[in-house]
């Protein structure tokens, strides 16, 4: 069927709107009473408990996503890395290395955070896609290089000026790092997967927050320090804090036995995460309903909960990687966990996960977002498909095989027109013959 055109009919529709033959005038409903409030309440409620419960299956498989793929895949990708840095890297000399290490992941930190609003500006898929897509996936890979780099660096280098044997040192060394986060309310930045999914999505696939968030170009120089202070100082001491968790697990935790110590820490680190997933709706309840100094205490008790699953969890995944995959070829062992997570990752649409960018601040955001777990994979691919179905009854627009003239068109919008009662006259003379 076909609409009859209004610009056909102009004077007929200067003053008011034409309605083609099947067209079917629309009356315009009164507004209704408003319901009894009762009435309305259990009607709302009906309606939200096949969302909450659908809302619920996707928040469960977001987080059996992130537990079981993405977190081991960004473990295997940094182990993989780290150990081929160290073999790449003056092998013989190991402060050297270490140095060298730190060397490049602060510079390269530095770089890709001064030329982010570059790449925003200049990578951009509606631009070239395909250039994009490219040059986006090289941005992560060789940043996750350097972020590996930079941890490296750092944790080798307080290896090497502090103890690795000593657990009194560790634990002096740790708790001066984690009280410094502390003062500085930066101990969120202690969270790593299983906590966070990070999309490659195009509105924030460069950003790099900075801790005070200055803008770079009315205010270039304290932008710089910005960056420094976020990079050299923030950074550093979260790996302090992370290698010094890792080191008291190796000191106390079956410190003979690799194997045995890896599933120990594998088995406490997932069960604090599940434990951290599991109260996450009673803490996002609190920490809507307190305010000030209470709130920035009870988040951080939360944000360590996490570092002793994220540290555990990472411990537990690398140890066993060392002793199951191919123990005996350790060069073959560190390819592979080096090329193959990356690999997936890309595939997921999630290769920035293994990115350590970024500085984030402690009880910051409205209401529960303060301590929000960033795992939304599953739940936006499927909003994404939802908005689709939505909007392709609207945009879709069946395709014209057939060229028609305009004389077919006008033929063909007169017959689907119903003609007046003036023009059904017949003719007396008309014979029966002709009207068939």
């Amino acid at each position: 069927m076909m609409l009859t055109n209004d610009r056909d009919h102009k004077g007929l529709c200067d003053t008011e709107p034409c309605l083609s033959s099947f067209q079917k005038p629309q009356i315009l409903p009164t507004p209704a009473a408003p319901a009894p409030p009762a009435s309305t309440s259990n009607a709302t409620r009906a309606k939200k408990k096949p969302r909450n419960s659908h809302d619920l299956l996707l928040e469960i498989l977001d987080v059996l996503l992130s537990c079981l793929v993405v977190a081991p895949c960004v473990i295997a990708y940094w182990r993989g890395t780290w150990e081929l840095i160290g073999v790449l890297l003056f092998p013989q000399n190991v402060p050297l290395s270490a140095l060298c290490s730190f060397l490049i992941g602060g510079i390269g930190h530095l770089v890709f955070t001064l030329t982010q609003r570059f790449f925003i500006d200049n990578i951009h898929p509606d631009k070239h896609r395909l250039t994009y897509y490219v040059l986006s996936r090289c941005y992560t890979f060789v940043f996750g290089i350097v972020c590996v780099n930079m941890w490296r660096g750092a944790w080798v280098l307080c290896d090497w000026l502090t103890s690795s044997t000593s657990l009194i040192i560790i634990c002096v060394v740790t708790s001066v790092a984690i009280l410094f986060l502390i003062a500085t309310r930066t101990l969120r930045n202690l969270g790593a997967a299983p906590y966070s999914v990070i999309m490659d999505h195009k509105s924030d696939y460069f950003d790099v927050e900075t801790m005070f968030k200055i803008p770079g170009f009315h205010q270039p120089g304290l932008y710089l320090m910005d960056t420094l202070f976020s990079i050299f100082v923030i950074g550093t001491l979260v790996v302090i804090a992370w290698r010094g968790l890792w080191g008291i697990m190796d000191l106390t935790m079956y410190p003979g036995e690799k194997a045995k110590s890896a599933w120990a820490s594998l088995i406490m680190g997932y069960t604090t995460v599940a434990l951290t997933f599991v109260l996450h709706p009673i803490v996002r309840w609190i920490s809507k309903r307190i305010n000030g100094f209470f709130k920035l205490v009870f988040c951080d008790i939360y944000y360590f909960a996490e570092f002793f699953g994220a540290v555990n969890a990472w411990r537990g995944i690398w140890n066993l990687l060392d002793v199951y995959v191919y123990p005996d070829n350790l060069i073959l062992s560190y390819w592979l966990t080096h090329v193959i997570p990356f690999l997936v990752l890309a595939a997921l649409k999630c290769s920035n996960s293994i990115l350590v960018r970024g500085v984030f601040i402690d009880a910051d955001g409205v209401g529960g977002e303060c301590v929000d777990i960033p795992i939304h994979y599953v739940r936006l691919h499927f909003e994404r498909e939802r908005n689709k179905r939505k909007t392709m009854p609207y945009n879709h627009k069946p395709p014209n095989l057939v060229g028609k003239s305009p004389n077919d068109s006008n033929a063909q919008r007169v017959l689907i027109e119903k003609p007046s009662k003036e023009e059904i006259k017949v003719q007396p003379t008309t014979d029966a013959t002709q009207l068939v």
